[in-house]
């Protein structure tokens, strides 16, 4: 990966120090965060995600609230309980506190791999739509914000929004 981003460099800078040879290349820039903000379909896909995995974090948001009750009752009637009641109901705290942990880690886990999968779908869309600007522009090179410290916002060379036009339109 370092070798590619490393020939990338030596290309695109092989490309800006030959004057005479720049204005024989065309390349173009994208700011996919920005499209992943802005594009219809990226918003969907969060929507989805937040009523996919909603049950989810009521049913986690519950145990906490119960937990918290039973810590607050374990404080308040600490004093009329006997020490085996308080043991017990430490015991049934500290058990609770372990499975709503467990819980929420696995909520936690499974929204990362729903997220990847819906990303990964849209990812593949938005590289469909780059490539057929790039071939349609015939573009030589098309550099991304992942690939890149910094970018010029000169409408020659960001093409952001002529990919999120295209994107929003399939």
């Amino acid at each position: 990966m370092k070798n590619v981003k490393l020939t990338l460099v030596a290309i695109f800078a092989a490309l800006f120090f030959n004057n005479a040879n720049a204005a024989e290349y065309k390349i173009g820039y994208v700011d996919l965060a920005k499209i992943l903000n802005e594009s219809p379909a990226a918003k969907s896909a969060q929507k989805k995600l937040e009523q996919e995995f909603s049950p989810r974090n009521k049913q986690l948001e519950s145990k906490a609230k119960k937990i918290k009750k039973q810590k607050e009752k374990l404080q308040k009637e600490s004093d009329i309980m006997s020490n085996d009641q308080i043991e017990s109901l430490k015991r049934k705290i500290m058990k609770a506190e372990r499975d709503l942990q467990r819980d929420a880690k696995e909520a936690q886990e499974d929204f990362k791999i729903r997220r990847g999968d819906e990303l990964g779908k849209i990812e593949n869309r938005l590289k469909e739509v780059i490539l057929s600007i790039a071939e349609n522009g015939k573009y030589d090179l098309i550099l991304t914000n992942s690939d890149v410290t910094y970018a010029s916002d000169k409408t020659s060379i960001n093409i952001t929004d002529k990919v999120l036009k295209k994107f929003n339109s399939k």
